[in-house]
Parts: structure tokens; C-alpha cells; sequence
């Protein structure tokens, strides 16, 4: 897992996503390539404002709405202010005042003071808590690079990983002839994001390409239009390429044991960026089409996801005819 890059503050001025907010350095201006973001989650400073400066969290983005500015208002001018200085003076990246509210003029030299950016927006505190969140949750989320293809099967992000040479690039392949979406081939980027789960993308470097033994790279939006590839999707389920050896035979053995034990929809899970994935192991050999199977794979995860398990139907058939309720024997 790496370690994402702290934001800078001149970043949020510059973030196409961000625009919206038409934000405005009114104090610090010296901090803004210096002072960085270093935690996605923002933070209302009430608790500070009360007196509690212990509850601010260094590296978190301040946000000033109307309840803030109405808590102060129980105070004298003078005191709200002092208030709002002592928040300057703490280790915090930047400070967003919203609803076009501009501090008093000492908050403002308190912030040129201290560097510490800050930015005035003319939008609801609602809405730029949750765009700023958005964004931050995004470049700042957990993540980890793996050696596969992640392609969008019915709306379904599926990795598919094995073996250098096993055939995956070859299954994304014939999926994409299927209608189905590449995202990334050979390295795929992929970010814990908190309220979307495990965002699977390409590296930047390398979008829409897929590399073929014996025909080379290609590039698949141009090969097959722009409906051929998706620049992310939410990663739900891991196909394991694997060769026909007496070692996959005797797991295979043990997941049908398994099976008539626990019945499950899948076979196993694999654990990304601390969620656990459900995962299928498939056995490659000549005659079997892989992208019939992953298909296959992926409709019976869509129809767990449902509460439909075919293993749990076919058990009680099984125990049905033990119990010689089979009328058909």
C-alpha cells in the first residue's frame, strides 16, 4: 500500500472538481504552497471556538459556517474575534469560511500571521462540505497497485489476476468484443474510498492500453470506440487464473467439500486495502472460454448480491432426494 501525497492548499484553487465553490484567498496567502492537507476527513472548529482547542486535528481542513459565526455572535466582537485568532494559531492547513462570510479584519491579520490560508466561499456550508469531502476522500484515499486486468462486466468491476502469460490480457480481450468495458491492464491502481468501497482505475500513464503477446499493444478506444473503456470502476469481485496442476485439483476437490458443508457463492474471498472481495478460482486449459466463465462468474455474484444462491437450491434438491422425496427416482 502507498502512502498518498499531502495536498498543498493552491491545489483547491486550481481543482476543476472545486470550481464550483468559487473560493477566495482573503488572508495567509504565503501559506498556500506550503501549508498542506493531509487528512480527507474536514472538521467544524466548535469545540475550539468554545475553548477546547485540544479537538482540532493538525493537517484537517477548517470550515466556518453559519453556526459558527452564530456561536460567536453570543460573544462581544472583541472576544469572537480572539476566538477566531486562537483557531489561527493552531496547526491547521487552512480555514473555509462559507456563505461569503469574511472575518473581522484581525482574524484576517492573524491568519497573515500565521500562514495559514484563508478562503472564502459565496456557496451553502452543506454543499462545500460535501464537494470539498468528495475531493479529498478521493486524493487522499488509501491505495494500492496490482498486477492484473480490471474490466466493467455488466456494470460489475472484476480483477483478474494470475500468473505473467496465463491469458488475462487475452480474456479482457474477448470481454471487450462482448461489450464489456476495460479499465486497466497490467498495473491497476486501486483506492479505498469511504463511502464507495474499493475504486479500481488505470495509472495515468497508461489508460486504454492493453498489452497482447504476439500482437503488442493496442490501444482499445481507438480500436473499438469510446464505449470499449471506463477510466474507473468500483472493484466487487477477483478472478484467479490458474494452470491444470494436481495442486488446483485437490483445491478444487476441497472447495466442493466445502461447498456441501457451507454453501456459498463464491469460493473464496481476497482481502484489498482491508475488504474482503468475493473471489472465483479458475483453472486454465485448452477448450475452456474464459470470458464465458467470468461472465458466468459475475451473473452468479449479481444474483447473491440478490439473496439468490444457486449452491443453496441445488443442496436442498440433493437433501430432497435423500429424504426419498424425489418422485422422479
Amino acid at each position: 500500500m502507498t502512502a498518498p501525497e499531502p495536498i498543498p492548499v493552491e491545489r483547491l484553487l486550481v481543482e476543476r472538481r472545486l470550481a464550483p465553490l468559487k473560493l477566495e484567498v482573503v488572508a495567509g496567502a504565503k501559506g498556500l504552497g506550503k501549508s498542506c492537507i493531509t487528512n480527507p476527513r474536514i472538521q467544524k472548529p466548535d469545540l475550539a471556538l468554545a475553548g477546547y482547542l485540544e479537538a482540532v486535528k493538525p493537517g484537517r481542513l477548517q470550515i466556518l459556517g453559519e453556526s459558527e459565526y452564530n456561536f460567536l455572535a453570543t460573544f462581544s466582537e472583541q472576544e469572537a474575534s480572539l476566538r477566531l485568532e486562537r483557531l489561527m494559531g493552531l496547526d491547521i492547513p487552512c480555514v473555509v469560511s462559507t456563505k461569503g462570510t469574511r472575518p473581522p479584519e484581525t482574524v484576517l491579520a492573524a491568519a497573515d500571521a500565521a500562514s495559514v490560508p484563508l478562503l472564502v466561499s459565496p456557496v451553502q456550508t452543506s454543499e462545500v462540505i460535501e464537494t470539498i469531502s468528495d475531493f479529498l476522500e478521493d486524493v487522499l484515499a488509501p491505495r494500492v497497485q496490482l498486477h492484473g486486468v480490471l474490466v466493467d462486466v455488466f456494470s460489475l468491476g472484476t480483477l483478474i489476476v494470475g500468473d505473467p502469460g496465463i491469458g488475462k490480457s487475452e480474456c479482457a480481450l474477448e470481454l471487450v468484443y462482448r461489450g464489456h468495458r476495460l479499465v486497466a491492464d497490467d498495473t491497476v491502481v486501486i483506492r479505498r474510498v469511504h463511502h464507495r468501497g474499493l475504486q479500481g482505475s488505470p495509472h495515468s500513464l497508461l489508460e486504454n492500453y492493453l498489452e497482447l503477446r504476439g500482437v503488442g499493444i493496442i490501444d482499445v478506444r481507438k480500436h473499438f470506440g469510446m464505449t470499449a473503456t471506463s477510466p474507473s470502476v468500483s472493484v466487487s469481485l477477483v478472478i484467479q487464473l490458474t494452470k491444470l496442476t494436481p495442486e488446483a485439483r485437490r483445491m478444487e476437490q476441497k472447495w466442493r467439500e466445502q461447498m456441501m458443508e457451507r454453501p456459498s457463492a463464491w469460493t473464496s474471498t481476497q482481502e484489498i486495502l482491508g475488504i474482503e472481495i468475493p473471489k472465483y478460482t479458475m483453472v486454465v486449459a485448452p477448450g475452456r472460454d474464459l470470458a464465458i466463465m467470468v461472465e458466468t462468474a459475475v451473473r452468479k455474484c449479481l444474483l447473491a448480491q440478490r439473496g439468490i444462491e444457486d449452491e443453496r437450491g441445488f443442496l436442498e434438491s440433493v437433501n430432497l432426494i435423500a429424504e426419498g422425496g424425489n418422485d422422479d427416482s
